[in-house]
């Protein structure tokens, strides 16, 4: 395969489509007050809401933006908290044309020195595999909610060369350039494997058959994360899920209880 294809094929993986905050969740979003730092050479704008001592970080996934985790956000400020939501590199109002989730990981780092220490984190898809490398690099969180995450970058690649609809050959090429350019090992930074020395608790929400990312992943995950568990949800999709009441109660009350008895997940509304 020549230079110049596999250079379009590293454009338009780590190039991400800009969406728009969805109109039913605006409102909430605008009620935040937006700060703006630069990462990485690159303005990311910040969404904060809330006052509450107990610090919560929200990761939207690749493709999303701030306005994807306001019913999140919105509940956990009812519940006390304090909330910070960023647009990431490349998404949402925040400046950079390519992405990847090294940049993502980047800028979980940066609200962290800027807002932090943070209580915990919500990640959705993407944003839960930057919060994991993020966590290896030295951000310390007393709690995380993965919804629908990314938990394995070997099922990403392998989506990645399905959705572009190239070889097996074609996607180990780009993959390469793509480790050349962000300077780090994919085998090295899987979730699985940097999660193993974590004893911060987790709680993992999956979409039995959500299209983005085998439930499959998460089970590996939470068997490789010490204090790590399991909620099976179904018909959810993979971005519907950040809206659903019983999901959002469940997050709620995981990140917000105290002692370390809490929260176990059974078989609840969502639950299996």
């Amino acid at each position: 395969m020549s230079t110049d294809i596999t250079e379009k094929l590293h454009r338009l993986a780590f190039t991400p489509m800009r969406t728009q905050p969805p109109n039913a969740t605006r409102p909430i979003l605008e009620q935040a007050a937006k700060e703006v730092e630069v990462v990485d050479g690159g303005k990311v704008v910040h969404y904060l809401w809330g006052e509450g001592e107990r610090r919560i970080l929200l990761v939207h996934g690749w493709a999303g933006n701030a306005g994807h985790l306001t019913v999140l956000a919105d509940a956990l400020v009812r519940a006390g908290c304090s909330v910070v939501v960023a647009d990431l590199p490349g998404h949402g109002e925040s400046e950079g044309e390519r992405s990847s989730v090294i940049h993502f990981a980047k800028a979980v780092e940066a609200a962290d020195k800027r807002y932090g220490p943070f209580h915990a984190v919500v990640a959705h898809s993407m944003g839960a595999a930057a919060t994991t490398y993020a966590m290896s690099r030295g951000v310390t969180l007393e709690r995380a909610v993965f919804i629908n995450p990314i938990s394995s970058y070997i099922s990403l690649w392998r989506r990645s060369g399905e959705v572009m609809q190239v070889s097996p050959e074609a996607i180990a090429l780009v993959r390469s350039r793509a480790e050349e350019w962000l300077d780090i090992s994919f085998d090295a930074i899987e979730p699985a494997v940097v999660a193993r020395d974590f004893t911060s608790r987790l709680l993992v929400v999956h979409d039995e058959n959500d299209p983005e990312s085998p439930i499959t992943d998460s089970e590996t995950l939470v068997a490789a994360w010490e204090q790590g568990e399991l909620m099976r949800v179904r018909d959810l999709g993979h971005t519907r899920v950040l809206r659903d009441d019983a999901v959002v109660r469940r997050a709620v009350d995981f990140l917000t209880a105290d002692g370390t008895g809490d929260g176990a997940a059974g078989d609840g509304p969502a639950g299996r």
